[in-house]
This record gives structure tokens, sequence and C-alpha cells, in this order.
């Protein structure tokens, strides 16, 4: 049997009927019923309540407010917040004489976007601004979750995300425009609440594209190197020989800045390039590996590697029999979990790479799974956790961008797709989850 968790207020005023000095009053009594048998709802979670009112009038009227503020008359009411904090939510009605009868319950609204994964996209150049979307561990999506908990919209054409010191930095390349708010959001990591926007009003930014974060310094990739970005002074300066770092992501270890240039990898500490690691391949990806090592990729041969961020050695490299590519994408081409790396060319068929075994194959043909997912666009993400792969993919180009899905696999299960969220993603620039971050 259904149980609800009933609310009662004392009542404030007399009754409505009386029938002499010497008899019984009979109180109104008002009480909130919540259906949700919970007081306590994670950001923009709801929790569905009813009025209750007994000894009343017909036609009586509920008043619901929230923390003072009235928000509906209806007889039931979904409560929903952004922001986390503590909310007093009051159920009140008037009595004959006027005096306010009321029943007040107190609701916790908690942090939401600490754990799962962040699917950013770039919008439509001409008339969009970009877009966050969050799925959690539960597989609940949240789209526009940036938008939904500020009421503001991000810099256009969204290029890259970075998470640390609790903060989620959003880089924009086209910045305040089509009604976006700036070119670097800084945002809560845990509630995504709005902390700082930076606009590059000295223009000292070229097309920025790529960025990562340590300590104070926020290091932004664009087209004429690597641009240091204080984030309290708002100073800029450039990293001496770092022009032609290339348009993909960069990682961090140790408090060191990991970047792609051709065949080397740069390594960045503070505000100098301090090593560079020379490679025999074009690099085409970079990411953190479980044991605190560096993956690398690279394409011509195509080639996966170990590398010790600490004396910046290769520890082993395997050569494959496939190109290592990401096309004409600017995410990295692998995506990895433990001593498995994923990779699909830029194209529909997915493949992995069992490090420790040193074995290539062949996972799967996407579209067979999703048969729009035409075209392959920056968005390839293995949860670390679980080991599920994301892929997030257009129809086309022109129009068919709005037809679009970010598809979940396990591919130790059958079906081996556990989820699709059709056209929620407009020209995704990456999949970014919680735990691979520092």
């Amino acid at each position: 049997m259904k149980k609800y968790l009933v609310l009662v207020a004392v009542a404030l005023s007399v009754g409505f009927t009386a029938c002499d000095d010497d008899e019984d009053v009979i109180k109104p009594v008002v009480s909130i019923v919540n259906e949700s048998e919970v007081n306590s709802v994670a950001q923009l979670d709801t929790l569905y309540l009813k009025a209750k009112m007994e000894n009343v009038p017909a036609g009586t009227k509920s008043v619901w407010t929230v923390n003072g503020k009235e928000v509906s008359t209806s007889s039931s009411y979904k409560f929903t917040q952004p922001k986390p904090g503590e909310y007093a939510i009051g159920l009140a009605m008037a009595d004959v004489n006027g005096e306010k009868i009321q029943s007040v319950m107190t609701a916790k609204v908690y942090a939401r976007f600490g754990k799962g994964a962040f699917v950013l996209n770039e919008g439509n150049m001409t008339n969009e601004t970009g877009t966050l979307g969050f799925i959690d561990r539960n597989g609940v999506l949240v789209d526009s979750a940036y938008y939904r908990v500020n009421q503001s919209l991000l810099g256009a054409v969204c290029q890259d995300m970075f998470i640390a010191n609790n903060k989620v930095y959003i880089l924009s390349q086209n910045g305040a425009k089509n009604g976006g708010e700036g070119l670097l959001t800084i945002a809560n990591a845990e509630t995504l609440e709005k902390e700082l926007i930076y606009n590059d009003d000295a223009n000292k930014l070229s097309w920025p594209t790529h960025l990562a974060a340590v300590g104070e310094n926020i290091y932004i990739r664009d087209n004429n190197g690597v641009q240091v970005l204080n984030a309290s002074t708002k100073e800029i300066v450039t990293i001496d020989g770092s022009r032609g770092i290339a348009k993909n992501h960069m990682v961090t270890i140790g408090g060191k800045v990991f970047a792609i240039n051709g065949k080397k990898i740069c390594v960045i500490q503070d505000k100098a390039i301090v090593k560079t690691i020379e490679l025999s391949g074009s690099l085409s990806g970079l990411a953190r590996a479980y044991d605190g090592n560096l993956w690398a990729s690279c394409t011509s041969p195509g080639q996966i590697m170990k590398i010790n961020p600490e004396d910046y050695s290769v520890i082993d490299t395997h050569t494959l029999n496939v190109s290592v590519s990401n096309n004409y994408g600017s995410a990295p081409a692998i995506a990895a979990r433990e001593d498995t790396l994923y990779f699909c060319q830029g194209a529909s068929t997915l493949y992995r790479h069992i490090f420790k075994e040193d074995k290539t194959e062949t996972v799967a043909n996407i579209q067979e799974y999703l048969p729009d997912a035409k075209t392959y666009y920056n968005s390839l993400g293995v949860d670390p956790e679980s080991g599920k792969v994301y892929l997030a993919t257009l129809k086309g180009w022109g129009q068919d961008y709005k037809i679009n899905d970010i598809g979940i696999f396990d591919f130790s299960r059958t079906p081996a797709m556990q989820q699709d969220y059709k056209n929620k993603n407009s020209f995704p620039a990456g999949v970014y989850f919680t735990a691979n971050f520092e």
C-alpha cells in the first residue's frame, strides 16, 4: 500500500462555525501531502505535493509559497529548483475572518552534477549558442543543464571544457554572440552555478579552441599558440614556442600540461614549455591513463603508446594494423578505460585495442545500432568507471544536424546499446567524464 508523508499545520485562527460560546469550535486544518515521500531532491528534480484542507468551505483556494514567494494557487504543486539549498514550502488559506492558516515544510535541494558525463555542444554558429548536457549515473539526461541552472546562455560555438579546482571551464570560440554570455564561462563543478564570465575585450585571443586549468592558470590554445590567462588578474601571456599546438584536448598530470604539436608532445609547466617529447608518428590524441601515466595515439603509422609523465620516457609502443585517426575532428582519437582504448577513425566503425594483450579488434558498426549516425563529430568517450562507450553523432550537415543521437553502449551485454538520447546535441564538441579529471 502506498504511504504518504503528511505535514499538518497548527490552525492559526478561530474556526468557521460555532453555535454558541459553550460549543466546541470546528477548526479548519491545512496540511501538505508529500507524494514523493522524501524531503530532499537533486537540482531540477521534482517533489510532488498536494494540498489537504479539512473543515473549510467549498471552493477555498490553496496558496503555495516558496521562501515566502507565491508560486501557485492550484490544489497540487510540483516543487523543483535549479540551485541547491534549503527551501521553505508553504501552503496557506484565509479563514472567514481573513486570518491566514498555513502549513510549512522544509525541502532540501542537493547538488546534481558532481558525478557523471557532460556532452558539450557547439550549436549552430549562425543562430545558436553552445549547450551543455549532463547524463548522471542513473542514465538521466539533463538537457541544456547550464541554462536551466543559470537562466543564461553559454557563448557561441563552444569548443572545449575542463574540470579542475572544483570548477567547470567552458570555452567558446565566438563568445558573446547569438545571445551568449561570454568567451569563457567558469561554473561550480557540482552545481553548475555561474562563478565568472570572461570576455576577450582586448582581443588577445585568436579563435581559441581548447583549454586546461592548473591552479590560477588557465591555458588556452588559439591560432597563435597557448595563452595563459590568470583567473584572478585576467592577465594573458603567450607561451614562447607554443605556436602550432594542435586543435585537440590538452591533458594535465601532476601540475603539468601535455599538448600535441605535430609529432611532438609539448610539456608545459607554469608559463613555459619545459620539455618536448619527440615521436615517430603524427599525434592524434592524448589521454590520462588509469595508472598515472599518459596515453598517446599516432597516425602514419597507427600507434598507441604509454608515456611516463615524470621522466618523459616511452614505456611501451604498440603498432596497429589500422590507423588511429581522428579524421577532421578536434577531439582525441582515443578514449581509454584501464588498459582498453577505443577509437573509430572519425567514422562509424568502432575499434578497441587491449594494451596488455597487444590486441586490436573491431567492436561494432555503430550505424547498425543508430541508422542516422552518419557523421561522427568529436564525441567518442568511455566512462572510466563503468566502461560504457558514449558516441554523439549527427545525420549530416545542413538541417540534418537536428537529427542526432547520443548512444551509450555496453559491449559486455546483449543488446549492446543501453540508451539512445535522440535530438539532444547540436554539433557535439566532446564527451567529458567527471572521473577523468584530477
